[in-house]
């Protein structure tokens, strides 16, 4: 194998891309040999994807008031890259306004299917597939979509998508809209089978989450609403959100109330209504520990959610969840493993008001339990698991937050974007609002010792012009075993940050799982690798955020790792898969192996046949 030394290598790139490209920015390295420099530093290149209807749409394109649009990555097609779902942008208050001379005139947007086609390269299939966005049939784009998560409800082996209709808050368009299940038919294409399957939450829905919540073998469905804010009266009112229990059937039961989940201070006895209860608002950075505002501090949260995270916080194997909740604090409910959950904030040390908008969880500081990313408007959260099963906030000693104006943070996303082996954390952020500039995403590098760095501008990160990011996914998408970045802009085009690891010569690996008693794709699965004594733990998500879900497969950086010891499955059946000596460089599959029953009969036969046996020696004697 030939070497060229990184610097000669990266100047000759360098060149070739101030020649002949003028969409690619340069990868700039900082070290002449990265596989044993530590302060190598890994940069990012933005590339120019060909998505002809986000980057030159002439609908909303430069909305300032608008939600999203939303990303949501995939394998839909099943040809082993991600695919990828982009939700609607669109003015959720029905607004006319200018802001630099630019119109806002777009009240509703287009929800668009991209197949991957390799080499950053997107084909769009969005009227091929079937993918609804004309709903009156007027000839009108009409999708209020806010988010779109993909998984597979019926087990036969294709993702199928459900959409989360956001609706109005003002104007003749006030209401929510219903949501969208669309079954993938496994030859490209999608059917509405909303009314059959019995989601249509009619809230103004913010995601939903795929999750074996009962463990019976089949994926159900938390559909959250965020409810409504109106701005000129600065109030609030919060909806109920829905549990969709899956009856094996294509159908699916309403148990929000049997359950005790409705992640909201309101609570419908009646199954599929939407109660809505008054939340007020007092200013901008009300609910953060600066400034607790008039905020509502119920244990149970304030029902305005924008994102859930399910995930196994006291260890007894049965999924709890976590709801991000604007306007209030983000309850915490346990699943008490009979279908019911209860609330748990207060015990678990979480009952601080915050600005809830995106999750994520992750052990960023490796001592094998998972912390949770909490984004707000302002300061984030950063919890901290305790050795005791409490989360401690350790967000100001980690550095998370940056001293400057309450930025509005979006998604949230934990992983090892430079493969060396500890997670670092990505936050989308943005306002809604026309009468706000630009604020910049944020990239923070995990230091290693508890605390991180943000190096946004450093990793070319930030933005050319003056961009407001919600929607975000984290993706592998030219399977290279680096993570790449994709965010989606109110009022720019759609920007796709190209990762560059696999030059570090440091090791990856990728994980998907394959269920047989549990559901299909192993969500709410544990998954630890180990390397020597050190612990590498994750936990699958079918997604967590509103206006990002990223890459399910499971990936981890390993450094100068070359050899895996073990990895440790804890599926959500209970059954445990280990498998030892592992290569690394690779997407590994592994599948939920279901021991056999013992075939009774044949043992009843072998136990006769030796009785017999021991007769007839015995009369022999």
């Amino acid at each position: 194998m030939i070497r060229v030394s990184s610097t000669t290598l990266f100047s000759l790139v360098a060149l070739f891309c101030i020649l002949f490209s003028s969409q690619v920015s340069v990868i700039a390295q900082e070290s002449s040999n990265p596989e044993t420099d530590d302060d190598f530093l890994v940069k990012f290149t933005r590339v120019e994807p060909e998505l002809v209807p986000i980057m030159k749409g002439d609908s909303g394109l430069l909305n300032w008031n608008s939600y999203g649009p939303g990303m949501s990555v995939a394998d839909f097609d099943n040809d082993g890259d991600m695919d990828l779902y982009i939700s609607a942008k669109f003015s959720h208050l029905n607004w006319e306004d200018t802001q630099n001379s630019l119109s806002v005139t777009a009240t509703f947007g287009n929800q668009l299917l991209f197949e991957n086609l390799g080499d950053f390269s997107f084909k769009e299939v969005t009227n091929k597939s079937g993918i609804i966005n004309d709903y009156n049939g007027d000839g009108f784009s009409d999708s209020t979509s806010v988010s779109g998560v993909w998984g597979d409800y019926n087990s036969d082996g294709f993702l199928d998508l459900y959409v989360s209709e956001f609706g109005h808050t003002n104007g003749k368009y006030a209401g929510g809209k219903s949501n969208v299940l669309y079954h993938n038919n496994g030859d490209g294409t999608f059917t509405d089978v909303t009314k059959i399957a019995g989601v249509g939450n009619s809230g103004h829905s913010s995601v939903a989450q795929w999750i074996d919540y009962d463990h019976d073998g089949d994926l159900d469905l938390y559909s959250l609403n965020y409810g409504t804010y109106f701005e000129s009266e600065n109030d609030a009112e919060s909806e109920t959100n829905i549990l969709y229990q899956n009856n094996g059937n294509g159908t699916f039961t309403d148990v929000t109330f049997e359950a005790k989940l409705s992640g909201s201070i309101a609570f419908s006895e009646i199954p599929g209504e939407h109660l809505e209860s008054g939340v007020v608002r007092v200013d901008m950075v009300a609910g953060t520990p600066s400034s607790p505002g008039m905020f509502s501090d119920s244990d149970a949260g304030s029902g305005m959610s924008w994102a859930a995270l399910w995930i196994d916080y006291d260890n007894d194997g049965w999924e709890d969840v976590f709801i991000a909740s604007d306007f209030g604090v983000s309850p915490m409910y346990r699943n008490n493993g009979d279908g019911t959950f209860s609330v748990v904030t207060n015990n678990v040390g979480m009952s601080f008001p915050g600005t809830g908008m995106g999750l994520d969880a992750g052990d960023y500081d490796r001592d094998g339990d998972l912390d949770i990313c909490q984004s707000n408007i302002g300061p984030n959260y950063l919890w901290e698991k305790q050795e005791n099963g409490t989360y401690l906030d350790v967000a100001e000693e980690a550095g998370l937050n940056l001293a400057e104006a309450f930025p509005v943070h979006w998604v949230c996303e934990f992983f090892d974007y430079d493969l060396d082996g500890d997670l670092d954390l990505f936050f989308s952020v943005g306002q809604i609002s026309a009468y706000n500039s630009r604020q910049d995403n944020t990239f923070w590098i995990n230091d290693g010792d508890g605390t991180f760095t943000e190096m946004a501008y450093e990793l070319n990160l930030l933005p050319t012009s003056t961009e407001k990011t919600q929607g975000a996914s984290i993706v592998d998408f030219d399977n290279d075993g680096d993570l790449d970045i994709i965010t989606g802009n109110s009022n720019a085009p759609i920007r796709i940050f190209e990762n560059h690891a696999d030059l570090t010569g440091r090791h990856w690996l990728m994980i998907d799982l394959i269920g047989s008693k549990s559901n299909i794709q192993g969500i709410g699965a544990e998954v630890i690798v180990w390397v020597g004594d050190q612990p590498y733990v994750q936990q699958k998500f079918a997604c967590s955020g509103s206006f990002g879900c990223s890459d399910e497969r499971l990936h981890f950086g390993l450094n100068d790792t070359t050899m895996i010891d073990a990895i440790v499955v804890n599926w959500p059946s209970g059954i445990t898969t280990e498998i030892y000596d592992v290569n690394v460089d690779q997407v590994l599959i592994i599948s939920e192996y279901v021991p056999e029953p013992p075939n009774l009969a044949a043992f009843s036969v072998l136990v006769l046949a030796s009785f017999v046996l021991f007769v007839w020696r015995h009369n022999r004697s």
